[in-house]
This record gives structure tokens, sequence and C-alpha cells, in this order.
């Protein structure tokens, strides 16, 4: 322990034993009842910034909490108590996320009661992102991640804060088409079809569209659907004229064929051709396995050795 770490690590101690002195002393009067709650989480507060300077996270963690309660139960003062349960969750994070995850869901929803719906989506998206590095329970945290992403997404739309909203929204429709067990194709292709659609309302997001098309293809593709991918396709073109041509589209018609006739070669080689000018990412991975798993009964032929695509 450095010696920085452990002159903060006195100072907390001391911060809370103060703290606990001032709070078991008894009053009479609401005046000092109130002082004293008011500087026992001030104290608090001073105890958990010295344990998070010296790098002591699970004690400032406790110590913002301690304080939130005071000012929630005490005080009857909400954004102080939402402000010290975020830093709890903060602190949190780096050492328990179970805890974390409790801290930011307490603070959301007093942010949420007093209108602060932007300050209430980051840390949706906070818990989200937690719920999806957490590898202990992966299927439950995956359906978790998806509904704190969802989430997320409604708040920032309320607030008109379409492109925060869009890219949480992207990540509900990649868990559930990719970490969901079993998958959700369905809900993942509707996601992606409004996020298309979405983006060719703004000249500056219009190059966009074409992307979220063909996961909105893939996705009816893995699910076994080349009628709704067609369909999908039909529609997607009759709203972006340049579709067709451009290499998300090419590539989409183009494994449609493929599935429709059941040529898994040929699904290969336009993977394999598209691969050469834009990199598969671990998403198309993931849904050309499941379409040719629909086509083969096996995903053999497209994973290699390395885990990456064999598209040879």
């Amino acid at each position: 322990m450095s010696a920085i770490a452990r002159q903060q690590r006195v100072k907390g101690e001391a911060f809370l034993s103060e703290a606990e002195t001032k709070l078991g002393k008894k009053t009479w009067l609401s005046s000092s009842s109130e002082q004293k709650y008011e500087d026992g989480a001030e104290l608090y507060q001073k105890a958990a910034n010295a344990f998070k300077v010296g790098g002591f996270f699970q004690d400032a963690g406790e110590a913002y909490s301690k304080a939130a309660g005071i000012y929630q139960n005490k005080l009857k003062n909400g954004m102080e108590a939402s402000k010290n349960l975020t830093e709890s969750g903060h602190c949190f994070k780096k050492v328990e996320p179970k805890k974390a995850i409790a801290s930011y869901r307490s603070s959301i929803e007093i942010l949420c009661d007093a209108g602060r719906l932007t300050q209430a989506a980051r840390l949706s998206k906070e818990v989200a992102e937690l719920f999806e590095n957490d590898e202990d329970s992966a299927e439950d945290s995956a359906v978790l991640a998806i509904e704190s992403y969802q989430q997320a997404a409604e708040l920032y739309e309320m607030e008109q804060q379409k492109s925060q909203g869009s890219q949480c929204l992207a990540k509900v429709a990649e868990l559930s088409s990719a970490a969901k067990d079993p998958p959700d194709y369905l809900r993942a292709a509707e996601i992606y079809e409004t996020l298309g659609k979405n983006c060719l309302d703004s000249n500056l997001l219009k190059y966009n569209a074409k992307g979220h098309f063909l996961h909105c293809v893939l996705c009816h593709l893995a699910n076994r659907d080349s009628v709704g991918a067609g369909q999908a396709m039909s529609r997607f073109g009759s709203l972006d004229y340049t579709l067709r041509e451009s290499r998300e589209g090419k590539l989409a018609l183009e494994l449609i064929e493929c599935v429709d006739s059941g040529d898994s070669e040929g699904l290969a080689t336009a993977c394999f051709e598209y691969d050469r000018i834009s990199k598969l990412d671990p998403w198309k991975t993931t849904m050309l396995l499941a379409i040719r798993n629909g086509l083969e009964g096996s995903g053999d032929g497209l994973d290699g050795d390395d885990g990456e695509v064999d598209l040879t």
C-alpha cells in the first residue's frame, strides 16, 4: 500500500467515525435533527471521497450509499440521494458490478421521478453494459442487458435524443439476435428495419441505412425465412434506390438467392467476396453461421480453427 493510499484510508476511517458519532447523538428539536443528518451525510461523502482517492472502491461505494440513504430517507432530498447513489455505482463498478447495478437502478428511479430522463438514460445504458459484460450468468445477463438498453432507448427518445436512442436500440437488436438463447431474430429484424428507415430521414445518417437493411435481411435468413428477407429487400429498394448496387445490397441479394437454391458453396463465395472489401464483424459471422446451419444442418466450413470465418 502506498503512502498516499494509507493516508487516505486513515482520513476515510476518521470521517466515518465522526459521521457515526454525529448521527448517534440525540436531538430534541427538528432543526437540530436536520442539521445532524446534513452533517452526517456530508461526513460520509468526505469519507467516500477519501476512500476513492486511495483506491478503496468498496469502502467508497459503501460510504456513498450511506450518504444517499440519509439524503433519501431523512432529508427527503432526492437529487442529492441520486447523486450519491450514482457515485456509489461508479465505485462498485470497479469491484462488485452487482452492487453497482443496484445503486444505478435506485438512482434511475429517483431521476425518472424528477424528470431527469437524460441522466436516467445514461445510467440505464451503464446498467446494460454491466449486464452485457457479466460472464457468470451469460444467458440471464443477455436478457437483462436487452431490457436495460430498451429502457435507455425509450428514455432518450422521450428527450428527443434520437442518435443515442438509436445506438441503444441497435444494441437491443444485436443482443436479441446473437446473445439471447433462443435468438429473437424477428424482433431484431424489426428494429434494424426501423433504424434503417430512420437513417433515410437524415442527410447525415442516410448512408448508414444500407448497413441496417443488410442486418435486417441477415436476421430474416437466420430465421430461415428467405421469403421475408426478399420482401424486406423489395421494401428497402423502393426506399433507397442505391441499395441494390451497393456492397450491402448485393450481398443481401446473393445470400437470399443462395438460401432459396440451397447453395451453401455460393453462400460462402458471396461472403468471401464481401469480406475482401469489408471485413465481416463478429455479429455478421454469427448470423452467417446461423444461415449456413439452416442450409446444411451444421456450421462446418464457415468457421476456421482460429474462430474466424473460413470462406475458402
